[in-house]
């Protein structure tokens, strides 16, 4: 037994000590190596001559043509596709057999789709986002309770720059099946303000300087008409509630203007604006 265990080792110190073996491992070793850099020198190259010929295309007129909101989510797959291209290339180049190869990246494609089958959802999320043009690049939308200006569409996300300057990150399968509010797909836009008057106040005179208000304003449509009415009556103040219609590009502008322009207005019939305020009766007790 000994002897047979002794008869194994020599024959492998031999198989892996011969002369012939370490050539041929140095010579595939080398020429493993030449193919290993050269795909790695192709791989960079043609990734900096495609991103280059890339951010040419990107700023041609065509493609500044496409709209805003389909550019992000292209470039993104542009990009992601590049990428694969290459690396498959630079794969071939080291000497993987392609019949190999494409059954290695079929089994990988198999399990990387049932590993990331959410991001599949959200980038099936973001094409029918694109398609039914839910919203697009610049709109003011609110989504669940993220509210701002949509900052870009890409392959797997909408990024939402809010009106305190956060970006916020939605996954697009996430916003398919969300409630999405777009402010800005149609032209125009209703404002609702509450202006609280004191219970001492006439509330004809509010009505009618307010209105008086309102009229001046170049930015409010006419049709829908303007309309006021009580909204609530609360502890310390009668609510007012304006609602008017103006065009969606000049909202803010608007609402801004008439925010600054109800105190004036009031404080020029001497109608005061309350604030919260509770009477304590204290009743003594008899002796």
């Amino acid at each position: 037994m000994e002897a047979e265990y002794k008869t194994f080792l020599s024959q492998i110190l031999y198989t892996y000590t011969n002369e012939e073996f370490l050539l041929n491992l140095t010579n595939r070793l080398i020429i493993f190596f030449f193919r290993f850099s050269f795909a790695l020198i192709f791989f960079f190259i043609g990734r900096k001559i495609l991103r280059n010929f890339l951010q040419k295309y990107y700023q041609t007129q065509y493609f500044k043509s496409i709209d805003s909101s389909f550019k992000t989510f292209l470039s993104s797959i542009i990009d992601t596709g590049t990428i694969i291209i290459l690396l498959i290339a630079s794969l071939l180049i080291i000497g993987f057999n392609h019949t190999s190869l494409i059954a290695f990246l079929g089994s990988v494609g198999i399990g990387v789709g049932l590993a990331l089958k959410d991001n599949l959802a959200n980038f099936v999320g973001g094409l029918i986002i694109l398609i039914f043009k839910t919203y697009s690049v610049d709109d003011e939308v609110e989504i669940n309770t993220s509210y701002g200006i949509v900052s870009s569409i890409d392959v797997f996300s909408t990024t939402i720059m809010t009106f305190s300057g956060d970006l916020v990150t939605i996954p697009n399968g996430n916003v398919v099946t969300s409630q999405i509010i777009n402010y800005s797909k149609t032209p125009t836009r209703r404002m609702k303000i509450i202006v609280s008057i004191s219970y001492d106040s006439d509330i004809d005179l509010a009505f009618k300087v307010l209105n008086d208000m309102i009229k001046k304003n170049k930015n409010i449509l006419n049709n829908p008409a303007p309309f006021l009415n009580i909204d609530k009556y609360n502890n310390s103040s009668i609510d007012i509630a304006i609602k008017v219609w103006t065009k969606n590009i000049v909202y803010w502008d608007t609402y801004f203007e008439l925010m600054k322009e109800v105190k004036t207005t009031l404080d020029s019939v001497n109608i005061t604006i309350p604030y919260p305020q509770m009477d304590i009766h204290i009743k003594e007790k008899e002796m």
